[in-house]
């Protein structure tokens, strides 16, 4: 007769039906949908910079301009070089046209007036790039050069703010975030603004930066504000209530009882009445305290792993230990 397993020693807890938390509330700030350093293409003297600071601007209006008479001089040369290339091209044809010359004779004719179509397109466009016109729908965050000033090609000249979108950026706990991430529809989060009292937006999972700060170990998360007002302003310091949408009660195990190894769904070691155990996938909450609430896969009353659980395989008997 075959000897019973020996039973491992893990540490056991129950689930238990706890109240929840109305909710947890995180310190951000607003940022646009994106900030952009806009340059000139060319070198010259920036003639005028026509937004304020601070000032919203359509998409397409004029923001600066470089002076154009050098610009406007070198397209009136190459167009005037492009009317003499034409006529001596013309003159060319037609004396092939009647034989006095060979057909080769026009292959020089016709490059040059190849490169002079060129360069009034390459005049045009530099004269066409002393001007800098909003890409997008934008606010004007700063100057980064003034009129009068010299400019070489690359060098910002003016940052903008795209606010036809605004985000609050949060930062928020690993367990949280994978929470918020994986189950968006089951949290509501809003917004508000010590500047602002009684202003409270609606907000929406925006952007989920996947990279945790090396020394917090928290997860940026920037949620979308589903309301506009001109009121709000990039930078500006905000307040995100993350509220569960749960019972004012639920079922909670111990944060340690938590297998994230079977990513991507989470699971606990269920322990039967026979003592064997096996992994239950989970749907989680959030956090309370030092315990996770389980939305789904448990009830209150299951005895769990609350330690110990990376030695198990399904079907391991286990016993309680006090480590």
């Amino acid at each position: 007769m075959d000897a019973p397993p020996a039973a491992l020693p893990v540490r056991i807890d129950t689930a238990a039906e706890t109240p929840t938390l109305a909710g947890r509330r995180f310190v951000g700030r607003l940022e646009p949908a994106s900030t952009v350093d806009i340059a000139f293409q060319i070198t010259g003297q920036i003639l005028d910079i026509l937004p304020d600071e601070g000032e919203r601007v359509p998409a397409g209006s004029l923001l600066a301009r470089l002076d154009p008479e050098d610009f406007e001089l070198a397209l009136a040369r190459a167009e005037s070089n492009l009317t003499l290339t034409r006529s001596e091209f013309a003159r060319a044809s037609e004396l092939v046209s009647r034989g006095v010359t060979p057909p080769a004779q026009l292959d020089r004719p016709q490059a040059e007036l190849t490169q002079a179509r060129i360069s009034v397109d390459e005049s045009r466009r530099a004269l066409d790039q002393t001007n800098i016109h909003a890409p997008f729908e934008a606010m004007l965050a700063r100057r980064l050069a003034e009129p009068y000033a010299n400019v070489t090609p690359a060098v910002p000249v003016l940052r903008l703010q795209d606010v036809s979108r605004l985000y609050a950026s949060i930062s928020l706990p690993e367990e949280l975030a994978q929470a918020v991430r994986n189950m968006p529809d089951d949290f509501d989060a809003v917004v508000y603004f010590a500047a602002l009292p009684g202003l409270a937006v609606p907000l929406s999972l925006g952007r989920f930066v996947t990279e945790a700060d090396p020394v917090a170990q928290t997860y940026e998360v920037k949620l979308l504000l589903t309301e506009s007002d001109p009121r709000l302003l990039p930078g500006m310091t905000a307040t995100v209530e993350v509220r569960p949408r749960i019972p004012q009660s639920a079922v909670t195990v111990p944060m340690g009882a938590i297998d994230a190894t079977s990513s991507p769904t989470p699971s606990v070691w269920v322990i039967g009445a026979d003592d064997r155990v096996t992994r239950q996938p989970v749907q989680l909450g959030l956090p309370l305290g030092d315990r996770v609430v389980v939305l789904e896969g448990l009830v209150a009353g299951d005895r769990v792993v609350a330690a110990g659980w990376r030695q198990l395989t399904p079907g391991d008997v286990v016993r309680p230990a006090s480590f």
